[in-house]
């Protein structure tokens, strides 16, 4: 039977050649010659998506600093066939636990943690239909957290028309575009929402393209849930002066016309989860889900950001966490919400 956790503040392995540039070590992964290694997986963002392949990646580095005995290193993927091979060469290299960081490797971590029973992996984005005794599986309640962002872009429009841009499209991102357009209808109904997505996690052109032909049908502020091509969504907002809403970290340093940011804390996922297994308390086999309740999602307080803006964002975010008001997380969901609200 499935087990659920959760805990406070927290966002797959053998023996085939790892894809070219891999993290710390080269292309060579390599185990350190004392220390017990932790190693990390990227999706095809890569580890500087400025999202949140580099939140895990900010969660490894502290863990490493912080746990003696320990380190952490990173192979990067660059296309879906890289997953695989990937895991597989952090299991080769003798790696205590093994992560991967996105949804799109859920398959692939089945499978290699199926082939590697004595091994210790986790993943995040991702839960499956049969969980494995030796995964830890993290997922997130993005919707709470783009809720609250969209109460944000709501209140904060002039122009009543506001851009949502997605990555890959699929039922996690939807999950992103769900509570951000039903934040935006809690606090403004009249205002629209344009919705399109990248087909892609790095293409920063193809986010400045999208996001510059939303500022052409008037948005004035543009929420992204993008990974890397959220680089090029912030660039567009830049030059047009219009706001951005970063994700999963805080991307304010992206654009200063960065209204807010929803942030989901990845980082502490994979420390905490690292930090039991070097504590001899790996959670394998079952699920941590985390949201506003659980400090797993939430958002920047920006000083762009009124007052009694965030009074009206702070006032639903309780009710949210009291269970008072539940946020949609799919499309059928959000009309459902929107008819009833």
């Amino acid at each position: 039977m499935a087990v659920v956790m959760v805990f406070a503040l927290a966002a797959c392995g053998g023996g085939e050649e790892p894809a070219d540039d891999n993290g710390d070590n080269g292309n060579d992964v390599q185990p350190p010659e004392d220390d017990k290694l932790v190693y990390m997986v990227t999706d095809m963002g890569g580890v500087d998506d400025e999202s949140f392949n580099q939140s895990a990646w900010e969660g490894l580095t502290r863990f490493k600093n912080e746990i003696d005995g320990w380190t952490a290193d990173v192979i990067e993927s660059h296309q879906e066939d890289d997953y695989t091979p990937n895991l597989r060469a952090a299991v080769s290299a003798d790696a205590e636990l093994v992560w991967a960081i996105g949804y799109m490797m859920a398959e692939q971590l089945d499978a290699v943690a199926a082939d590697n029973p004595d091994g210790n992996f986790a993943i995040i984005d991702s839960a499956s239909e049969e969980l494995l005794d030796n995964v830890a599986y993290v997922v997130f309640k993005e919707h709470e957290g783009s809720f609250l962002v969209g109460m944000i872009a709501g209140l904060m429009t002039e122009s009543d028309t506001i851009g949502f841009i997605g990555g890959m499209e699929g039922d996690l991102i939807i999950k992103f575009e769900s509570g951000f357009r039903a934040g935006v209808h809690a606090v403004n109904p009249d205002a629209e929402v344009l919705v399109q997505y990248a087909d892609s996690w790095g293409d920063t052109a193809r986010g400045n393209q999208i996001a510059t032909n939303m500022i052409g049908q008037g948005a004035d502020v543009i929420y992204h849930a993008a990974g890397g091509v959220g680089i090029g969504v912030a660039e567009a907002c830049d030059d047009n002066e219009v706001w951005f809403i970063g994700v999963d970290m805080d991307q304010s340093h992206l654009t200063e016309y960065t209204l807010t940011s929803m942030i989901k804390r990845v980082d502490t996922a994979t420390y905490e989860i690292s930090k039991q297994l070097a504590e001899g308390n790996f959670p394998g086999g079952t699920v941590r889900d985390l949201g506003l309740a659980e400090e797993g999602v939430g958002y920047v307080q920006s000083e762009h950001i009124p007052s009694e803006v965030i009074d009206q964002v702070e006032d639903l975010k309780q009710k949210i966490i009291n269970g008072e008001l539940e946020v949609p997380f799919t499309r059928d969901a959000v009309d459902e919400f929107k008819a009833n609200n």
